[in-house]
């Protein structure tokens, strides 16, 4: 595939399974084999973390700020917004919004994603449902 192919298959991914709540679109754009930061989980373990996520978050929506494709890789970076209203991290729902990014990179064969290699900037996250100090930068 094509870096800009590479690059349609990562934001369709992230349209669908967040944005639109598809689960299932894990089976089709993730390898079974999928690494995460360094870590085989598979599209069973992926599709564990995003149910996790949309279950603490049940509003989740992720915007793609910026895009970088590359041969077989894609550079993302999102913003991510939503509701903390179910257990998140064992942190009781709170009601608060939070509204946070993430950076990047995935690697892609044969049109799915196999690995990511990314941060979140989790310490924004749970400052905002109050799990962890504000922070200003």
């Amino acid at each position: 595939m094509t870096a800009k192919e590479n690059e349609q298959v990562v934001k369709r991914f992230y349209a669908e399974v967040i944005n639109d709540r598809r689960l299932d679109a894990i089976d089709e754009l993730v390898s079974e084999d999928f690494v995460h930061n360094g870590i085989e989980r598979g599209r069973a373990g992926q599709r564990r973390v995003y149910e996790a996520f949309l279950s603490a978050f049940p509003d989740l929506q992720t915007d793609v700020i910026e895009t970088v494709a590359a041969g077989d890789r894609v550079a993302i970076h999102r913003r991510w917004t939503g509701t903390h209203l179910g257990v998140f991290e064992k942190i009781e729902p709170t009601g608060r919004t939070v509204d946070f990014e993430s950076t990047a990179i995935l690697t892609l064969r044969g049109g799915v994603i196999t690995e990511y290699c990314g941060v979140l900037d989790l310490l924004r996250l749970m400052g905002q449902i109050g799990a962890a100090p504000q922070t200003s930068f």
